[in-house]
């Protein structure tokens, strides 16, 4: 079959099923496209395993130091072996193009599931962030901080498991935060003052951005929401969030104040 064996060298558009992408990588599905380009559910030819490929965008790829950067976070990111994060592979080119291959991960990401649910039910939500605390602290002890910690950024498997993708992927793209100029690194839903400002983090702003994801699991909603990511952001750096237990009364305290803890400034 000709479109089966037809190799797609550089892919201005989308890839389509069937086709094969660098000699390699066989393209069963697109996943989903993002601020880094699009994603697919790829099979190995050589590994003879279903990998995720990430195709980057050519006008983030056009950046040689950005490329650098990717390299060295990739290089860290891929020390993190755990149950609950997503294993990273390599970063890679053919006929400049940029992609990064992962593990693939069947199942639904958490952000699709509140939004199927609405507010989690309370078991469920301390269920997930157990392993998302799990696998962040096992990044955090090899040094490195995720940067945009979101619902979209957690799968959860079909066994119900939670794992955390992206890792050493936001770190890249030098980020200026939402006040000065170039791309904006993270989601403004979920940044941390300090990324706001586009300072320098630490694990703390993970913690910040944790305690987001799990607001939002309890209550089905973001803390704080704007028409600009500007205005998201401000209220991030400036305003104290509602307490959750007023959106929905089934939280326990412990949760509640567990949350504001996560979220002080």
């Amino acid at each position: 079959d000709v479109v089966h064996t037809k190799t797609l060298e550089t892919p201005t558009e989308k890839l389509t099923r069937g086709s094969v992408f660098a000699g390699r990588y066989e393209i069963i599905e697109e996943l989903g496209k993002g601020g880094m380009g699009r994603v697919y559910r790829v099979e190995d030819n050589k590994a003879k395993e279903e990998i995720a490929l990430k195709l980057i965008k050519s006008e983030i790829a056009a950046d040689k130091k950005t490329i650098e950067r990717f390299r060295n976070e990739l290089t860290t990111a891929r020390k993190i072996r755990h149950k609950n994060v997503c294993g990273m592979y390599d970063l890679d080119e053919k006929n400049g193009t940029y992609y990064i291959t992962m593990e693939y991960v069947p199942g639904e990401d958490l952000k699709s599931f509140i939004r199927r649910v609405g507010q989690l039910p309370v078991g469920k939500t301390i269920s997930i962030a157990k392993q998302v605390c799990e696998g962040l602290s096992e990044a955090h002890r090899l040094g490195v901080v995720h940067r945009d910690l979101k619902p979209s950024n957690i799968m959860i498997d079909k066994e119900g498991n939670a794992r955390i993708m992206d890792f050493g992927i936001a770190r890249s793209i030098k980020g200026k935060g939402i006040t000065g100029a170039g791309i904006m690194i993270g989601t403004p839903e979920y940044m941390s003052p300090e990324q706001v400002e586009g300072k320098e983090v630490d694990q703390r702003s993970d913690i910040y951005s944790l305690g987001v994801n799990l607001y939002e699991m309890v209550t089905g909603q973001v803390p704080f929401k704007g028409d600009t990511p500007f205005t998201i952001g401000m209220k991030h750096k400036s305003e104290l969030p509602q307490n959750p237990k007023e959106i929905n009364a089934q939280i326990p305290d412990d949760i509640s104040r567990l949350i504001l803890k996560c979220m002080e400034k």
